[in-house]
Formats: C-alpha cells, structure tokens, sequence
C-alpha cells in the first residue's frame, strides 16, 4: 500500500468516526423560531398576502406571503369608442425583511399580472397587458413606508390584440423614489421599432393618453 492510498484510507476512517460520534442533537437541527407579528415595524402586514409566514432567520424576522387574484370581468372605464371589459388576473409573491429590532428593510416581489381585455361582457378576450417583473423596496429609514423606493425589473407592459403581435413592448427597470416620477431605463418597442432609454421619465416613455389609445386599439381593432 502506498503512504497515499494509507492517507486517503485514514481519512475516510476519521470522517467515518466523527459522524458516529456525534450527538442527536447536531443532527437535527431545531425549528426556526416563531415571530410576534404584532412587533413588526410598519405593523401592518398586506391581509391580500395572508396568511403570512414568519420566521427569525440571522439577519431577523423574514416574512414570506403569496397573492392570487382574479377580479373577473368587469367594465372599466377606459376612454374609446366602445365600452371595455376587464379581467385581472394576479400572482404575486412577496418576502419582507426585518432587523433585530422588528424594522422592515427591505421587500422583494414576484409578480406576474395579465389584464384581459374585452368589448363584450364576460370576453372573448381581445386584448391583453402582460406585466412580468421582479420588484425591491429598499427603505430609506427602516420602518417608515414613506422613504421606500420602488425598482421594478423585467417585462413592465406587454400591450397586445389576442389574435397578433405586440404593439408596445417595454423591458428595462423602472427606479420610483419616493414622492417623484419615475424613471426608465431599457427599451421600448413599438410595433416593431425599438428605441433605447437611460432614465427616462417613466410618463415619457409611456404617456397616458398613448397608454389608452393603445388598448383601446388593441382590444377593438381600431
């Protein structure tokens, strides 16, 4: 036997060893400790997400929620020629974070919404908006709603008749300070012709009023 194929031997045997002698208690860890929500900092947890589960993880508290929403179909007042209805459907998944003190920090989200749009009640669908994005909230101040900034990445609007293409398309982030306009960075592709932007007033890239006629021409043809 050579000294390495002896070392690699004994090595084995000495893990061996350890592991046997280890007590239960290493082996299992104990379950991760309950929160009093009641502490939490806003103190208010969004009840759409509930039932919310939170635990304390090294950093403090972490609570998780999920969101499923469908709203069915509804007239919505949009501004074309022809009465719109509208279905949302929502899921979204959201984790908060905390500090020792019970202070919300941070919050991430996962949200995938798609608005269906119809000029008939109860469809068929005509139109959607597909929105897909990730979102953080960081805070400026720890426990006040009011300092959070708003980061959206992914797919902001899909805007698109059921039977074609889109006719705008933005992708990029979206930075919303608090009590400001935001601002885009990305592209935007509008029936085929795509334009870059580097922190864009968000109610320039996509202005209210084109925000309308788009649907309204996407869910009526015209």
């Amino acid at each position: 036997m050579t000294s390495r194929s002896f070392r690699t031997r004994a090595a084995v045997l000495v893990l061996l060893l350890t592991a046997t002698a280890l007590p239960a208690s290493v082996a299992q860890a104990d379950p991760p400790e309950e929160v009093d929500q009641s502490l939490l900092v806003p103190t208010t947890l969004d009840s759409s997400f509930a039932p919310f589960t939170c635990r304390v993880r090294r950093t403090g508290p972490v609570c998780t929620g999920e969101r499923h929403l469908d709203t069915g179909w509804q007239p919505v007042d949009f501004p074309c020629h022809t009465q719109l209805h509208n279905r949302f459907v929502s899921y979204r998944h959201q984790t908060r974070y905390y500090d020792h003190d019970y202070l919300n920090y941070d919050r991430h989200f996962r949200s995938r919404d798609i608005d269906y749009f119809s000029a008939t009640p109860g469809g068929p669908t005509t139109a959607t908006i597909i929105t897909n994005v990730r979102f953080d909230e960081p805070f400026g101040v720890r426990g006040d709603d009011s300092t959070v900034t708003i980061i959206t990445t992914g797919t902001i609007w899909d805007i698109r008749p059921a039977d074609g293409p889109s006719l705008v398309r933005v992708v990029g982030t979206v930075v919303e300070p608090p009590g400001e306009v935001g601002t885009f960075s990305g592209h935007v592709t509008r029936e085929g012709v795509t334009t870059h932007h580097e922190e864009t007033p968000l109610d320039e890239v996509m202005p209210e009023t084109y925000f309308f006629e788009t649907v309204c021409r996407a869910a009526t043809g015209g």
